[in-house]
């Protein structure tokens, strides 16, 4: 594999991506999802997904092409229920980590790993996703206009305030979102009281 065209960086993140895996509201979702795939690349990064379909799949498999490493949580026990049981694809990461604890539980320890989240679309289990995030503290950010959960987050965040030492970015360009985010990433001051917030 060439890997001269990847930016070399100082420090490596893991960014998960999440969204629709079921529905996919547009063309142009699609798109900023493959954006997205090999823009964390470019940059130098690993992205995390559910190990799921849609736009989530998307953007691993345009992460691979562009010479990258997905990692892959999956809610199965192993390849066969991955496949038979939930009907995920295998192709779109590099490596999977089998939970067997089903999506609430693959949810909870794909957020735990990583570093940063971007959201595209999505569904409930999006929006579960979202709120793991919140209060694992994570620099969260989603393409506004992406259909699904994610075009009412900026509202979400507005009305329902909870401090636990996480940044929200929001963007309808995948280039800009992903330089955000690292920014705010990298800005952040580590909250020491967990005693507010929730």
């Amino acid at each position: 594999m060439d890997t001269a065209h990847l930016k070399p960086t100082a420090q490596q993140f893991r960014i998960g991506v999440f969204g629709g895996a079921f529905v996919i509201d547009s063309e142009r979702a699609e798109e900023m999802a493959r954006e997205i795939g090999r823009g964390i690349v470019r940059r130098g990064h690993i992205v995390m997904t559910g190990a799921t379909s849609g736009l989530p799949h998307i953007a691993g498999k345009a992460a691979l092409e562009a010479g990258g490493v997905v990692l892959g949580v999956s809610p199965a026990r192993d390849a066969v229920e991955h496949t038979n049981r939930y009907k995920k694809p295998l192709d779109g990461c590099s490596h999977i980590f089998y939970t067997g604890q089903g999506y609430t539980g693959r949810n909870y320890l794909n957020l735990r790993n990583c570093d940063m989240g971007v959201f595209i679309g999505g569904e409930a289990g999006t929006l579960e996703e979202y709120c793991v995030g919140i209060y694992e503290g994570l620099v969260l950010g989603a393409l506004t206009n992406s259909g699904g959960i994610c075009e009412l987050l900026p509202e979400i965040v507005k009305r329902f305030k909870t401090d636990h030492g996480g940044a929200f970015c929001f963007s309808d360009e995948p280039e800009n979102l992903l330089d955000t985010m690292i920014s705010q990433h990298l800005a952040k001051v580590p909250k020491l009281d967990w005693t507010t917030g929730g």
